[in-house]
């Protein structure tokens, strides 16, 4: 974007429809959009890709037993319309919910990131923890994870000196009651001889190379004896993971898996760059690196809205908006003294009476925590509601995390919300063009 000049007015922009937010919810809504041919511009921060596991999730919990996770998410969501107050999923029907995953993971696949897994069950994902995830749909390296993990084979599992995000005798040691023919290795990195420590976006890039994956064989082929599996931290590659995988298990002649690792995430990067790649000659422009600041106007016609990049303000009008901002990492939903309050348009944000109320006395409660249910109140298009008023404003949407009655991170539900409350609204949009 252009500098500006000392007493010189902002830039505008014209678009039909503005997204504020690049995470998983802003991005699905770009990319519904951009699959429609709607002008858009999608704007925020980098997201939160790099937290994120690269795994789809749409629901995991157990609503029957509350220590338990889920492996029928479409058999949960019936039982969530059952009660009293409104989840975000009851709205939409099992058939919608579907269609977006299937278009979200269709564009995907089409840039190069294949998302795969059965029509109704949940797959479990082991985590470098020695836990199981379950999720929806995921990517082949973490397919053949839950893969392996389901026939549990004599398997080697590998890590690399100075790697502090991944441990595989610990990982070893954390699941060997439920898989016990794991061996657990150590050893260096190609070309990372020279550095204490290494992490996963370094060893992702070099693996893009062919000389650093040829030798990279040459060190793992020999510990390979009577192992008909290779378990690896997620670092086969970026752009080209699928690929590279398949390569490693032509060339080691066993099944190759990932198990994802704590922040910064390969997968969830390699999820990122899928998603830009998909608006690209597109309708959508992306303003990643533009945070909206201020919604300076709102009328019958639209939104005015100002964007700042370092030291550069510019404006936007557009016709329809779309809030997909997060809860409080991403600064969407904010605390204050005695409220929660949503920054951008001061919407009514359904939260408990009192800030007595907003966690319970157990750090581990089987309910969890009631803060983590307070969010924007919508109708049935995900627009935002007034208590008693009706809708805010008819062109004003919100989408994802900072929807109010869900708690995602405990019901495993994360990337199901944001797809599939983004195709809701990004299809109500539709119709306004």
């Amino acid at each position: 974007m252009m500098a500006m000049t000392p007493g010189k007015a902002p830039q505008v922009f014209e678009t039909d429809l503005l997204v504020i937010g690049s995470g998983m919810a802003g991005m699905a809504a770009a990319v519904f959009a951009g699959n429609r041919h709607i002008k858009t511009i999608v704007a925020g921060a980098a997201g939160r890709f790099e937290y994120a596991s690269g795994l789809m999730d749409l629901w995991g919990l157990s609503l029957t037993n509350k220590r338990m996770i889920s492996k029928k998410p479409w058999d949960m969501l019936a039982r969530l319309r059952d009660q009293p107050l409104l989840h975000p999923y009851a709205k939409l029907e099992n058939k919608e919910i579907s269609a977006a995953f299937f278009e979200l993971t269709k564009t995907l696949k089409n840039n190069g990131l294949t998302y795969t897994g059965y029509p109704r069950l949940n797959h479990g994902v082991l985590t470098p923890f020695g836990t199981v995830h379950p999720t929806f749909r995921l990517p082949l390296g973490l397919k053949a994870n839950a893969d392996a993990f389901k026939r549990k084979p004599a398997s080697l599992i590998l890590d690399f000196r100075g790697l502090r995000e991944f441990s595989a005798q610990f990982f070893c040691e954390m699941v060997k009651k439920k898989w016990p023919n794991l061996s657990p290795a150590c050893i260096e990195f190609p070309g990372s001889n020279l550095r204490a420590e290494v992490f996963t976006p370094f060893l992702a890039r070099a693996m893009e190379t062919r000389q650093i994956q040829d030798r990279f064989i040459n060190q793992v082929k020999p510990l390979l004896k009577g192992k008909s599996c290779l378990g690896v931290p997620a670092i086969l590659g970026v752009q080209s993971g699928e690929k590279i995988r398949q390569r490693m298990e032509e060339e080691l002649g066993v099944t190759v898996f990932e198990i994802p690792t704590s922040p910064v995430s390969v997968p969830g990067s390699r999820l990122k760059e899928a998603l830009v790649k998909s608006l690209e000659k597109t309708t959508v422009t992306g303003m990643f690196n533009h945070r909206v600041i201020q919604v300076e106007k709102i009328s019958g016609n639209g939104f005015g809205c100002i964007l700042k990049t370092g030291q550069t303000n510019i404006k936007v009008r557009a016709k329809v908006i779309v809030i997909a901002t997060g809860r409080f990492l991403s600064k969407g939903l904010v605390t204050e003294e005695y409220r929660i309050k949503e920054p951008l348009f001061d919407l009514h944000v359904n939260q408990p009476e009192s800030r007595s109320h907003w966690h319970a006395k157990e750090y581990f409660s089987r309910n969890g925590h009631l803060i983590n249910r307070a969010g924007i109140e919508t109708d049935e298009l995900f627009r935002p509601v007034h208590t008693h008023k009706g809708v805010v404003h008819e062109n004003l949407y919100a989408v994802g995390s900072i929807l109010a009655h869900q708690d995602w991170v405990r019901t495993k539900s994360g990337s199901g919300l944001a797809i599939a409350t983004a195709y809701r609204a990004i299809k109500s949009c539709f119709q306004k063009f």
